[in-house]
This record gives C-alpha cells, sequence and structure tokens, in this order.
C-alpha cells in the first residue's frame, strides 16, 4: 500500500470540523473518513515506516532539533528522492529545516543520527556558505545551507515500527 498517494497536507481545523461532522452525522462515509484522519489528528502524519511532523513555528536548527528529540523524533533524513517528494509536498515548499548538518566538519555534511549524506538533492548553487552556514533546509528548488540560527519552519520525523 502506497500512503504518500494519499498522504496531503491538513489543517488541523479540518480534522477537528470533520469529526465534529461525523459525530452529527453518523455515516459510513464519514467513519471512513475519521479513520484515514485519525494520524492527523496530533500533528503527525504516516507515510511508509515513518510519522512526521511539520512545525507551524520558526525555531533555528538547533531549536528545532529540541523540539524534536524531546518528542521522542529527530529532525527529518531524507533518504531518496520519493522521501524528498513528499517533503516538498507536505511543506508546501516552504523553507523547512532538515536533519543535516557540516558543523563538526566543514564540507562533510551528514545525518543526525551520524551517517554521512549520500544521496542529495543541493540546489546547484548550494552548499555555499562555507563555514557560516552550517545547517541544511529543503526549499523548492532543492537543499540549501544556512546559519543554523536563523528561523525557520521543520519536520520531525520518527520511525512508526517502534
Amino acid at each position: 500500500m502506497n500512503l504518500y498517494a494519499n498522504a496531503v497536507p491538513v489543517n488541523i481545523h479540518d480534522v477537528r470540523t470533520a469529526k465534529e461532522n461525523t459525530r452529527r452525522h453518523q455515516t459510513p462515509q464519514h467513519t471512513v473518513l475519521i479513520v484515514e484522519l485519525v494520524v492527523f489528528t496530533d500533528g503527525w502524519i504516516n507515510y511508509q515506516s515513518s510519522f512526521y511532523f511539520i512545525s507551524s513555528e520558526w525555531k533555528s536548527w538547533t531549536e528545532s532539533r529540541r523540539y524534536c528529540t524531546e518528542r521522542g523524533a529527530d529532525l527529518i533524513i531524507i533518504n531518496n528522492r520519493e522521501e524528498q517528494d513528499f517533503v516538498k509536498k507536505i511543506s508546501a515548499n516552504a523553507n523547512v529545516w532538515i536533519g543535516l548538518t557540516d558543523s563538526d566538519v566543514e564540507g562533510r555534511w551528514k545525518w543526525v543520527d551520524g551517517t554521512n549524506m549520500t544521496s542529495s538533492f543541493w540546489d546547484p548553487r548550494e552548499p555555499n556558505g562555507g563555514r557560516r552556514e552550517n545547517c541544511a533546509l529543503t526549499y523548492s528548488p532543492g537543499w540549501a545551507d544556512y546559519p543554523c540560527s536563523d528561523l525557520f519552519l521543520w519536520i520531525c520525523e520518527k520511525s512508526s515500527l517502534k
């Protein structure tokens, strides 16, 4: 089953409205709708073997990562083109922090789990920040490096297999 085909950004207000309407009009169609939306009610979206949370507030890379780890997650690790496309879809092409940094060794990009970056989706002009820009974000054309202290939205990821 490909959950990507069914995963769409959902406003939490829409979920609450759907739940309220279902309570008022108990029909099989509404019941199915709630089953499909239940993964969205706390802000997390299930896709493949992970749950994703896209923020609605701006934080630095470090603050964003702290937010994720306090919830048993971490900043997203993008493993392939399909996941990159999924991220672009759920973020509506907004600039969002991802779990990639070269803070330890300049030019050696590593994911938050310590693994080396193997596939990348850098904008052709990136990375270009040298020692000033050590954290990565994804935006419409691809990835870019930015100062870790800049404020952006972010995406957390946690395994749904735990």
